[in-house]
This record gives structure tokens, sequence and C-alpha cells, in this order.
């Protein structure tokens, strides 16, 4: 039951994070404001998860995982409906607050969770808990767009809530086994600047902000560019980010394959950038204007993709017992502020010039691999 639930998590808090892109213009006219102005929404939400994510990763680290992701679910929930009730639009900012502190509180932790499984256990785990946020990124905009043309944006926040509350209600029946598992303290914290003295870390973590968030940054421009490259329409152009995104489950799927192939998530995360960096390079660098030519190129960056964001959880998971929820939160962290960060800049690149995106690309993806070096033999734990 335990890893179906980890699943439901990760697709509610996905789901959420891609809900709002189709329904912002109705729900701007009802709260009177532009529709640009409710991209705030997703701002307020992605900040409240950077900046909370690592210390809610500590308090699992001492009390429990689920002595988190409980509350953090019921918060969701709740938080997810009072959203869909909301009247005024400041209102509504802080309903979305509460969103992403919940959220702070689910999906890190759930990661953290599945690291903790013994053996290739937790890569399993971590696979299933990363095809779950994969599904709910694919699925929430047509969901969100179905609901709000058949009642009404409010509907869609409302029905993610009570699925939350439900999650949380079964997490709950879960007994006191799972909660007692982590129950006693473990010893007190360090910082959180000598956490990152632990071997790998410091690495892993800035990949997870240059790879995984400038990674997604740029290739939100991916639909843009194929409207600007080969005048493919808006619904051809969801349809494809809908068919990517399951070549990216795909590759979640397989992500315990290379890593076995490979030795350790960490090279298979390099290798997967590797992929990312030269496809990126092609697909806003490249003359073409047949979207066929575009098509291979996309199907190998979405699988990279799959399978290295996973890898690179399994090698955070791993770098250290005791801090696994801290690590695994700053990880989160991280990756919320390069997609806050990059997606702007990655705007602005695109704005002068397909060819200047390129370039952003490459360089994210290239310091992305040089950080993620091995780790010395004389400092693996």
């Amino acid at each position: 039951m335990l890893p179906a639930l980890l699943f439901l998590i990760a697709f509610l808090v996905g789901a959420d994070e891609l809900l709002l892109g189709p329904i912002l213009q109705p729900i701007g006219q009802d709260l009177g404001v532009p529709a640009e102005r409710i991209t705030l929404f997703i701002t307020a939400y992605s900040l409240a998860i950077a900046f909370i994510a690592p210390y809610f990763g500590r308090l699992s680290d001492q009390w429990g995982r689920l002595r988190i992701m409980f509350p953090a679910c019921v918060l969701f929930g709740l938080s997810s409906i009072a959203t869909g009730l909301v009247g005024q639009f400041d209102v509504g900012l802080l309903t979305r607050v509460m969103t992403g502190l919940a959220s702070a509180g689910m999906l890190p932790i759930a990661f953290a969770l599945a690291g903790d499984q013994p053996g290739d256990k937790a890569m399993k785990h971590i696979t299933l808990i990363q095809a779950g946020l994969t599904l709910g990124m694919i699925t929430s905009p047509a969901i969100g767009a179905f609901l709000t043309e058949w009642l009404s944006w409010r509907a869609a926040f409302i029905v993610l809530g009570a699925a939350a509350l439900m999650v949380a209600a079964l997490l709950a029946a879960q007994g006191g086994a799972h909660y007692a598992k982590n129950k006693t303290a473990k010893p007190e914290q360090p910082a959180m600047a000598q956490l990152l003295r632990i071997p790998g870390a410091r690495g892993a973590l800035l990949a997870m902000g240059l790879g995984l968030g400038g990674g997604i940054g740029v290739f939100n421009l991916v639909g843009q560019r194929l409207r600007d490259a080969t005048e493919l329409d808006i619904a051809l152009v969801g349809l494809t980010y809908a068919v990517l995104g399951g070549v990216s489950v795909m590759g979640n799927m397989v992500m315990s394959r290379a890593i076995r192939r490979l030795g350790s998530g960490r090279a298979v995360m390099r290798a997967a950038l590797v992929v990312c960096l030269l496809c990126s390079a092609w697909v806003f660098g490249a003359s073409a204007t047949d979207v066929l030519m575009f098509l291979p190129v996309l199907f190998f960056w979405s699988l990279a993709g799959g399978i290295g964001s996973p890898a690179l959880q399994s090698h955070i998971a791993q770098l250290s017992d005791s801090h696994r929820g801290t690590l695994m939160a700053l990880g989160m962290s991280m990756m919320h502020l390069g997609v806050a960060i990059w997606s702007g800049l990655a705007g602005f690149a695109y704005s002068l010039g397909a060819v200047w995106l390129a370039v952003l690309a490459v360089g994210l993806f290239a310091a992305a691999i040089a950080v993620l070096k091995p780790i010395p033999v004389s400092e693996a734990d």
C-alpha cells in the first residue's frame, strides 16, 4: 500500500505544478485581475517549496517521514480547496503559499522515504515516485482545462484538494508501524552548510539546479520553438508535449537498469546530461522547418531526462543515510530555484533568437556535467 501512496503523493504534487497553465485566463477574469498576474500563483507556490523544503527534510530525519508527510498532505488538501473558494486575488496568493508549504512536506519526504528502503527496493520506489510526478504533470493541464470547461476553474482545485484528503486518510490508516519506524529522533543535525561537506553533496545539489531545473526551464520553450519553426498549431503542440511526457515515463521505468549497467545514479545522470546537451543544441540551433526532423531528437531528449532525473535523486539518497531527508529536500529546493531562475533567463535568451537559447542550454548542461564529477574513493562514505 505504501508504494502506491507515494506514487499518488507525487502525482498530486506534479498535477498541482502544471494545473494552472491552461486556466490562467478564466481565473483572472473571475478574480478581476489580468491573466499574467495569475502567474504569481505559480511563483508563490514555487518559492514556498524552495525555502521551506530543507527544514521539513531535517524534521523528517529527526521525527520520521510520515510524521511530516501526513499533516502536509492534509494541509495540501485544505489549501487546494481554499484556493477553489477564494474571491480575492490576494487571498488566493496566500492559499497558494500554503499549498507550496504543504508540497515541501510531501514530495521531498516521499523521495527520502523511498531512499530509506533497502537495496534495489529504494531504486524501484524512487522510480515509482518519479513516474507519479511525471504523470501528474502530463495529465493535469488536460484535467484542469476539462473541469474548467465543464464546471469551473474552481472545480479543478477542489477536486485536487479532495483527492489529497483521501490520500491523507489512507496514510493515517497505515497504522503505528510506519510512523514508529523513525520515531526515535536522530542525533542533533549539523548546520545546512556542513551538509554540503558530505562527499558528492555539493555537486549533486548544483546539478539539480543547473541540469534539472535549468533543463526544465529550457524544455518549456520547446513548444514555442516548434510553433515558430514548423507553424504547428497549439493543439498539436499540446499533443506533442503529452507524447514526450509519456516517453519520460518510459525513461523513469528503465532507470534502475541503467544504474546497474553504468554503476551509479551519478554516472547515469551525467550520461543523460550529455544527451540533453546535444539534443538541446540541435533543437534550438538547427534551422530545420519540418516537425518530423524535430521529433526523433525530442524523443531522445525526453528519454534521457526521464532516465536521468530519478537517477540523480537515487544518487542523492545514497549520499548519507542519517541526513537523507534534508539532502533530498535541498535537492528539491535547488530544482525549484533553478526552474524559477533559468525559465526567465531562457525566455529572454529566446527573445533574442533561438540560437542564444541553444548557447544557454549548452552552458547549463555542460556546467551540470562538470559539477557532477566522480566522488574520490578516499572521500566516499
